[in-house]
């Protein structure tokens, strides 16, 4: 063999003694621990955290098993926690990789008794009715005020009917099925058709004052009747205000350039799903 191939065979020779020391080493350096964390019935456990003093805390997949990389062969001691289980210490004794299953005991604290208390929140609109029915039982306002146990103390058909027996307020029927609420008009003591609201929205409205044929006023533009028993049920509804004058109602009732609602009776109806 000549020198240059001799020379040639040394050095590849060298390089692969340094490769293999060099992975020995590595491998000298470091250690492994690869496990699989279970409960009493043998089933892998998800998302436990285990710890090892001064090392990276490792989570457990979904199946349970987790992978620890240890800078030293040295003893160790890991720390294994889950909510809903007990905690526990798992110790090592120096060496190299290894394989283990870790075993993991239901808790069994039982919490305190807690004791919740509900607050009960009233939708707005409601709210509204019943401070200002609260004003009125103090003497701050004025209306006349009908709440849902007031009408299931006595039964009504329509929601016209409930107030029907409200002074200055008058209920007539108008044609076939058809009811109309007139309130009386200022001056002269005829009647005028009240404005009528529904959770806030103005459902029928007065207008130019005309007489019928027995010389009651009423309202040409509505002289077929409040819509109103249309659109919701006694048992739907949840409160009702009444103001024989709008001068005399909030000024949320008061229609803008509606002269005449503020000079008749406003009805404002609150069903129990006002929102």
């Amino acid at each position: 063999m000549s020198r240059t191939s001799r020379a040639s065979c040394r050095c590849a020779w060298a390089t692969v003694v340094l490769s293999t020391s060099s992975m020995v080493a590595m491998g000298q350096s470091g250690r492994v621990v690869r496990g699989t964390v279970v409960d009493i019935r043998d089933q892998p456990i998800p998302a436990v955290t285990l710890v090892i003093a001064g090392g990276k805390p490792v989570i457990s997949d979904d199946s349970g098993r987790f992978q620890l990389e240890i800078s030293h062969r040295e003893r160790i001691l890991i720390d294994v926690r889950r909510i809903g289980y007990m905690p526990s210490r798992v110790g090592f004794a120096a060496g190299g990789d290894t394989s283990i299953s870790v075993f993991l005991l239901p808790s069994t604290q039982q919490m305190p008794g807690v004791e919740v208390m509900g607050i009960k929140t009233r939708p707005l609109p409601i709210a509204g009715f019943e401070q200002r029915m609260l004003e009125r039982k103090r003497g701050a306002g004025a209306g006349h005020f009908i709440t849902a146990k007031d009408i299931e103390a006595s039964p009504s058909l329509r929601a016209t009917q409930i107030v029907e027996n409200i002074p200055s307020i008058l209920v007539r029927r108008t044609s076939g099925d058809r009811f109309a609420i007139y309130g009386k008009s200022v001056g002269g003591g005829g009647e005028c058709v009240a404005t009528v609201y529904l959770d806030g929205v103005r459902v029928a409205s007065s207008g130019e004052l005309t007489r019928d044929r027995r010389g009651r006023v009423v309202n040409q533009r509505d002289a077929l009747g409040s819509p109103i028993d249309q659109l919701v049920t006694p048992s739907e509804i949840a409160g009702v205000e009444v103001y024989g004058r709008g001068l005399f109602a909030p000024t949320q009732f008061h229609p803008p350039g509606d002269e005449m609602a503020l000079r008749c009776a406003i009805v404002a109806y609150w069903t129990k799903h006002a929102s």
